[in-house]
């Protein structure tokens, strides 16, 4: 179910959001399609996984890997890597393994995402 609710209004990203038409933002977002960013949410685990999930802060926490559109809706969420996993080890895993559900326009249109956490 959440594959029908979770994804782009338009897939092929043929209309540039009307955000991005201010002078303000063009050239600077020119080709974006979208905000990519990470967080971490504490979890409870068994006793034997604490250590693969206990990030820098010290406690144990699941990543969460989301893409929202410019109206602030979310087109791909990524879910269950341990906390010491990196952001871009998990960006780079979801590229493989959701290739075909995660957005991006048609091959051959240049696009790029707006970014906190990952560097790419």
């Amino acid at each position: 179910m959440a594959v029908d609710i979770i994804r782009p209004t338009d897939p092929e990203f043929r209309v540039v959001h009307d955000r991005l038409r201010d002078a303000r933002f063009a050239p600077h977002f020119d080709g974006c399609i979208g905000a990519i960013d990470g967080s971490h949410i504490p979890v409870i685990v068994p006793n034997d996984e604490i250590v693969n999930h206990v990030g820098r802060h010290g406690y144990p926490t699941q990543n969460i890997m989301a893409v929202c559109d410019f109206d602030m809706r979310f087109t791909s969420i990524v879910a269950g890597w341990p906390g010491s996993a990196h952001d871009t080890r998990i960006f780079r895993d979801t590229l493989v393994k959701y290739a075909d559900r995660f957005p991006h326009p048609p091959i051959g249109i240049p696009f790029t995402y707006m970014c906190t956490a990952i560097l790419f």
